[in-house]
């Protein structure tokens, strides 16, 4: 393995986008196989979130526009136009103190004009009024033109604890769940066909070679030693995202209507 790729990047979170109703009503709809736990309002004032808290520390934001913003924001913001009740996006962190420029010049070195942006403050308002920050980056490809959300992970890197933002450990009993979900086991992304060549570059500059012929990658988690997997794939014109989660019985489940996840044991 390469040097830059001995230290794995951490998966972070998920993203599924619903409906304001949909996250308002959140708790019912998961009743029987999640325990939904708080979340808060986003600083840009267009969105909201509720969060589910894995024991691994990885967790699925579940995201909503509100209905009374200016429909034009919505349109512009980055996630404003894509499919609710999907996986529309996923992040990767790195602990405190780790230099993200490094990850920056190692994407820039693979001359696929694709390249991370510096960093852009954000911060969300929790529901009991503590305020959290982090630094963003996201993807862009020619022209600054931003990759589709999902093709590559965007960055969240903490400023406040990120316990404040993910309290598996402090709230333990919210990462305890009625489907018996303990993690993360893979991601697999289908990509348009165009694009596979210059992604597959990105990732093995993020994440180090994969095997020949192969398009998968490990990543690591916050909690324990359990890696995970991304796989990449292609099909002409599309794209999609799916998530497995490990847990105690191999099943197929529904939270929302067309939100499929696999359970692997």
């Amino acid at each position: 393995m390469s040097s830059h790729a001995s230290r794995l990047p951490t998966l972070d979170h998920l993203v599924v986008l619903v409906s304001y109703n949909t996250l308002e009503n959140l708790t019912g709809h998961l009743q029987d196989l999640f325990t939904v736990a708080p979340g808060g309002k986003h600083s840009n004032g267009l969105t909201s979130n509720k969060l589910v808290l894995f024991q691994d520390g990885v967790y699925i934001e579940f995201i909503a526009f509100y209905d009374n913003i200016d429909p034009e924001k919505r349109r512009s913001h980055r996630w404003g136009n894509l499919r609710e009740n999907t996986i529309i996006d996923w992040a990767f962190t790195y602990p405190p103190n780790n230099d993200f420029n490094a990850v920056r010049d190692r994407v820039a070195s693979t001359n696929t004009q694709i390249s991370y942006e510096k960093p852009a403050e954000w911060s969300r308002e929790r529901d009991d009024g503590v305020i959290l920050e982090w630094t963003l980056s996201t993807a862009n490809g020619p022209s600054d033109n931003p990759i589709s959300p999902g093709q590559l992970p965007f960055w969240c890197l903490d400023t406040t604890p990120r316990s404040l933002r993910v309290p598996y450990k402090e709230s333990p009993q919210l990462a305890q769940h009625p489907s018996d979900v303990r993690g993360v086991a893979s991601l697999a992304l289908v990509v348009d066909t165009s694009d596979i060549n210059r992604l597959t570059k990105v990732y093995e500059a993020l994440s180090g070679p994969t095997a020949p012929g192969g398009r998968t990658w490990s990543y690591s988690v916050p909690e324990g030693q359990q890696a995970g997997t991304i796989s990449l794939g292609d099909t002409p014109g599309e794209a999609s995202i799916t998530l497995t989660l490990s847990g105690l019985v191999s099943r197929q489940i529904e939270p929302l209507p067309g939100l499929v996840f696999e359970i692997k044991e």
